[in-house]
């Protein structure tokens, strides 16, 4: 699992580079070509958002993507998806959602490589991979907008986000034991990455689910009203004698 996290941040880093070396490029004909790999990862950006936010039962909104500017003078591959229902996503969901792009880039970029180095096949194919690695590096960085995005689902509830951090961070930890001690055999290196995943998303229902019958359970027993302990005794009045009142002074002989 750590193998993941490594090429997460590797893929953050390529794609910060590859972004720089983008928008420094000033050949022609050259730009134009980065500027149809731009496209692409745009493409994949953007659909990555759409798609999580199904996954994450979240209502999208218009998905635009375009290869110009808005006033349409020059070439800026760019696009966006609505969130029109923002303020009800909690943090794990607008998480999820905005650093999308890099997961989903990252998967198809292993896969790519997987087609590059481990498969035979003709060489046009591993020419495409080659390109559509580095249109995966130009378009898998979230954006500003993103990392807003999670910032401000934070501040909403914050007690609530991060209970749902450590139920990510508990569900990882047993995802990391099932899978590694349990080894399951795939074809392909990505595919060890998606069950990881499968398996922490499995793991948090679980966890959730069982915490919230500790806690009903905890609230249904607070409401019980048990006996105290003076109700369990059996209550016993016990008779006093006290002296009989003499109404005189009465001397026998």
């Amino acid at each position: 699992m750590l193998n993941l996290f490594v090429w997460l941040f590797l893929m953050l880093l390529f794609s910060i580079g590859v972004q720089a070396w983008y928008r420094r490029a000033h050949t022609t004909g050259f730009k134009a070509f980065l500027h149809v790999l731009a496209f692409i990862g745009i493409v994949v950006h953007e659909l990555s958002h759409y798609a999580f936010c199904i996954l994450f039962s979240v209502k999208p909104g218009k998905l635009t993507v375009k290869y110009r500017s808005e006033d349409k003078v020059r070439v800026a591959p760019h696009g966006s998806v609505g969130l029109p229902e923002f303020e009800r996503n909690s943090f794990l969901q607008s998480f999820a959602i905005s650093v999308a792009p890099l997961f989903v880039s990252t998967l198809l970029f292993l896969f790519c490589l997987d087609i590059i180095f481990n498969i035979e096949t003709d060489p046009w194919v591993n020419v495409v991979a080659i390109f559509f690695c580095v249109s995966l590096m130009i378009g898998s960085e979230p954006s500003g907008q993103d990392i807003r995005v999670i910032g401000e689902t934070f501040k909403m509830d914050p007690r609530y986000s991060l209970y749902q951090i450590a139920l990510v961070v508990a569900s990882g930890a047993i995802a990391w034991f099932f899978v590694d001690l349990y080894f399951i055999s795939l074809p392909f290196e990505v595919l060890y990455y998606v069950e990881y995943l499968l398996f922490v998303v499995l793991g948090y229902f679980v966890l959730k689910i069982f915490l919230w019958i500790i806690g009903s359970c905890f609230n249904a027993l607070r409401k019980v009203r048990f006996p105290s302990v003076k109700l369990l005794t059996r209550k016993r009045r016990f008779k006093t004698f006290a002296p009989r009142k003499l109404k005189k002074l009465e001397v026998h002989r």
